[in-house]
């Protein structure tokens, strides 16, 4: 096998990714996700995540095509439901995982500080974030701004959007 070159790697991964009947979680999918994760940590290589929230929020935004004052707190919440879900199944195979969030929710997720992002995604097995408190500023828009953020070696995008997009499809 060739030497890994990469210290530090964040994953963008879209939510659609794991989603049953198009929306929701699928278990088994999220395990298979966190095996996955777990043989890049076997390489010896720290792992920051974002992840995005379509399949718990998607199906909404899809069907209502209005806008709201609440703008992108629906893609928020789905967030950290799925970061949550990840975490779970992380930790059910040993890694230590740290949930981070832009939105305050103490209650299930740390705050996102960056300082404190950079040292747990070189302690810690796994941390996800949200995009900032912005709106529309996308999950890939996120993802790029918090691996420059934590000196990342490299940016892994790994969606089911066959493209790049200049509006809502």
């Amino acid at each position: 096998m060739a030497a890994i070159s990469y210290r530090r790697v964040l994953l963008k991964l879209g939510a659609r990714l794991w989603p049953s009947q198009g929306f929701g979680i699928e278990p088994d999918m999220v395990a298979q996700v966190a095996s996955k994760i777990q043989e890049l940590k076997a390489l010896d290589i720290e792992i920051a995540i974002v992840l995005g929230g379509g399949n718990i929020c998607g199906e909404y935004r899809a069907r209502s095509r209005h806008g709201s004052r609440h703008g992108g707190s629906h893609g928020h919440v789905g967030h950290v439901i799925n970061c949550l879900a990840l975490a779970d199944s992380l930790e059910r195979i040993g890694f230590v995982a740290r949930v981070q969030t832009a939105i305050e929710m103490r209650a299930v997720a740390e705050p996102y500080i960056r300082l404190r992002a950079f040292a747990i995604s070189k302690r810690a097995g796994y941390c996800s974030w949200r995009r900032n408190r912005n709106p529309y500023f996308t999950t890939d828009t996120a993802a790029a701004l918090r691996a420059m953020e934590i000196d990342a070696d490299l940016l892994i995008k790994a969606t089911k959007v066959d493209g790049v997009y200049d509006q809502d499809r």
